[in-house]
């Protein structure tokens, strides 16, 4: 049933209610027309999620700590996580230090630190390949793996004496 109440305020600009982008249990974008000048309302664009919004934390050698996903690792590099899963298959990153058993069948879930997600971002922008594949430099042309492995190595010497002390 329609609410032409609703329908009615929103047609006489009183209500400033936000309509669904989408219709009610389908992937079909709504689109609506602005009664005013009859044209097309483009709907705003979502916002922006960072890659840190929503770690995963698990507790390690009674402490807690943060990990994120390869996709949240992928979404840091602006690369896809097929991308970084291809990187750790080809040996251009080292494999993540920390997983957990998946829900599914499909395997466990790479997880990584902050440290390692922020350096790798760090030597990805220094290096020069922080914008997309095209741009001219290729990770194969950089120091990139050498820099990452000894960050992992360095990161990974750091755990172990804090946890010795």
């Amino acid at each position: 049933m329609r609410d032409w109440e609703r329908e009615f305020a929103v047609i006489a600009g009183g209500e400033a209610q936000k309509a669904p982008a989408y219709y009610p249990g389908s992937s079909r974008r709504i689109r609506s027309v602005d009664p005013r000048t009859m044209r097309l309302v483009q709907p705003e664009p979502a916002p922006e999620v960072q890659w840190d919004s929503r770690p995963r934390v698990y507790r390690v050698g009674g402490t807690l700590q943060e990990f994120f996903s390869i996709g949240q690792l992928a979404q840091a590099l602006n690369r896809q996580p097929v991308t970084i899963r291809k990187w750790e298959r080809l040996s251009i990153i080292p494999a993540p230090t920390f997983s957990i058993r998946g829900k599914t069948e499909r395997g466990n879930r790479r997880l990584y630190t902050r440290a390692q997600v922020e350096g790798m971002v760090r030597i990805a922008q220094e290096e020069g390949i922080l914008l997309h594949e095209g741009e001219g430099i290729h990770i194969s042309t950089t120091k990139f793996t050498e820099r990452v492995v000894a960050l992992f190595k360095e990161l990974a010497a750091s755990a172990e004496s804090s946890r010795a002390a």
